[in-house]
C-alpha cells in the first residue's frame, strides 16, 4: 500500500485480501511498521507497508511486543533497569 502527503497509509478490508495473496494468520497487528520513500514521480513522500508489531504478554506478566519485518522477527521489550 502507497499513500502520499505524509499521510498513514489504510488498508480497507478488500486490499488485506487481496494485497500480495499471502494473509497473516491470527490478531490483527496493533502497529504497522512502514518505510517512507520520496516518489520522484509524485514529487512527496509515500509511505510503504513493511511489517506489522503485536502486544504481547508473558506467562510471567511481563509486557512485551513482536515485530515482524518480512521474514524478520524481533522481541521488543521497555528499556527499564533490572
Amino acid at each position: 500500500m502507497v499513500s502520499g502527503d505524509g499521510e498513514m497509509p489504510g488498508k480497507s478490508s478488500e486490499e488485506e485480501d487481496a494485497g500480495n495473496g499471502v494473509r497473516a494468520a491470527g490478531p490483527r497487528p496493533d502497529f504497522r511498521v512502514v518505510q517512507a520513500e520520496y516518489d520522484t514521480r509524485l514529487g512527496k513522500t509515500v509511505y510503504k507497508d513493511v511489517g506489522a508489531m503485536w502486544h504481547n504478554v508473558s506467562k510471567s506478566g511481563n509486557e512485551f511486543y513482536t515485530m515482524k519485518i518480512g521474514k524478520l522477527k524481533l522481541l521488543v521489550f521497555q528499556n527499564t533497569k533490572q
